[in-house]
């Protein structure tokens, strides 16, 4: 059993159902987190650390390359916030929150899948 992966699963299944039924607040929050002093590094750290989860769990999954894939990407993701300043990160991230409002909701059905399919695969 992948118990990190379950986890990582759960979250996003999290996220999903937010997206879907509230893509406004999901949006809200996203300017708001963005404006907070430690932003930049939280999602720097949170990325190597999911990351690095989904690496050490892949092997005990059905499908190893899946999650090998995203923990890498995952890990290429950090490095390049690393060298993206804070602030064209913080642009980015309100710039994406209010462009990509009208794609909140269909986000949130797939990663609601791509969660219960997570969820799914790390506990078989």
């Amino acid at each position: 059993m992948a118990i990190l992966i379950s986890l990582w699963g759960v979250s996003i299944c999290c996220f999903g159902l937010f997206m879907l039924f509230k893509p406004e607040a999901f949006s809200s929050a996203i300017v708001t987190f963005s404006q907070q002093r430690y932003f930049h590094y939280f999602e720097i750290i949170s990325r190597l650390v999911i990351g690095a989860a989904l690496l050490l769990d892949a092997p005990h999954t059905r499908y190893p390359l899946v999650f090998e894939f995203i923990g890498n990407l995952l890990f290429i993701v950090a490095i390049v916030l690393v060298f993206m300043t804070e602030k064209n990160h913080k642009k980015f991230a309100v710039k994406a929150a209010k462009q990509g409002l009208a794609w909140f909701r269909p986000a949130g059905i797939v990663a609601l899948l791509f969660g219960t399919w997570t969820i799914y695969i790390s506990l078989n």
